[in-house]
């Protein structure tokens, strides 16, 4: 590939590696061997005569030449979408149903929904928010189109979004309480936090009794920033000022919460484009609040 042509589908190809965060992953996605995607993504840094990822065989990362290509690259596949829809005898167009748990709905109405009229203009987004094993329910039923939830252990499918850090966030001291107990704080609805609280705090707190209940996150950091229980929080839910984390023993965990894109299988049309737009958009929001101060 000379400099300054660039094929559209090596492009899709780069943008799937960086959005699938391995050649492995890319190539199951799109159907090639991983030698095939590796010799494309070669081609693309030939020619850019740019280093684009950093590869070894524990890990991918994007250089800072790679992520203003991956912006590019989306760019011009989501015009040649648009293109492609706009001559199409039977554009994409009418209701999609989306689902998403409370605390993503932030991300899905700022970083994806404004943006999408531009690239799908006859497409009608509406929105519920539920929690994430009632919207798999509804994915699977095909009473929704397309779903962000959080992937129970034992589901491994839909798109990868991102991933969640969990920390064990205790009082410091660290010293049961109240009979010899450890207050733990429980996030009490159907869910894979709820299960993993569960389990954890028998590792972190072999005696412990449930302090505190309640089906809103936001709730439960507040009760262990303020000293009242232990928990298991997503680390990016902790405000750690300086008085908050002097408070607190952070413990990382292995477990994470793994936030994924589900699309149903109902067959209708368009939806892959649709829900490869959404991809790209809340994936490029997350990694921005993750480089944030």
């Amino acid at each position: 590939m000379r400099r300054g042509k660039l094929d559209l589908n090596v492009l899709e190809t780069y943008a799937t590696v960086c959005l699938s965060g391995s050649l492995k992953s890319a190539a199951e996605h799109l159907h090639l061997t991983q030698s095939a995607v590796s010799m494309q993504i070669k081609r693309l840094e030939d020619a850019v005569q740019q280093r684009l990822l950093e590869r070894n065989n524990q890990s991918l990362r994007v250089t800072p030449a790679g992520e203003r290509m991956l912006i590019h690259a989306r760019a011009l596949l989501r015009l040649e979408n648009t293109l492609v829809n706009a001559f199409a005898s039977d554009p994409i167009a009418g209701e999609v149903r989306i689902g998403v748990p409370a605390d993503y709905a932030p991300a899905l109405l700022s970083a994806a929904l404004p943006y999408l009229h531009g690239n799908f203009p006859a497409v009608v987004p509406s929105v519920e928010c539920d929690l994430s094993r009632k919207l798999r329910r509804k994915i699977e039923n095909d009473e929704l189109d397309l779903a962000i939830l959080t992937q129970d252990v034992d589901i491994d499918s839909g798109l990868p979004l991102w991933e969640e850090r969990l920390v064990w966030a205790e009082p410091l001291p660290v010293e049961p309480i109240t009979g010899g107990y450890t207050p733990i704080g429980l996030l009490d609805v159907d869910c894979v936090l709820r299960d993993m609280t569960l389990r954890l705090a028998a590792q972190h707190a072999p005696l412990h009794r449930i302090a505190f209940r309640s089906g809103n996150l936001a709730s439960i950091v507040s009760a262990v920033e303020n000293g009242f229980c232990a928990s298991l929080i997503p680390q990016s839910s902790l405000s750690l000022t300086t008085n908050v984390a002097n408070r607190l023993k952070i413990t990382p965990v292995n477990d994470r919460l793994r936030i994924r894109l589900a699309v149903s299988s109902g067959g209708k049309p368009g939806m892959e484009a649709i829900a490869a737009f959404l991809q790209t958009q809340l994936i490029i929001s997350a990694r921005r609040t993750e480089g944030s101060p």
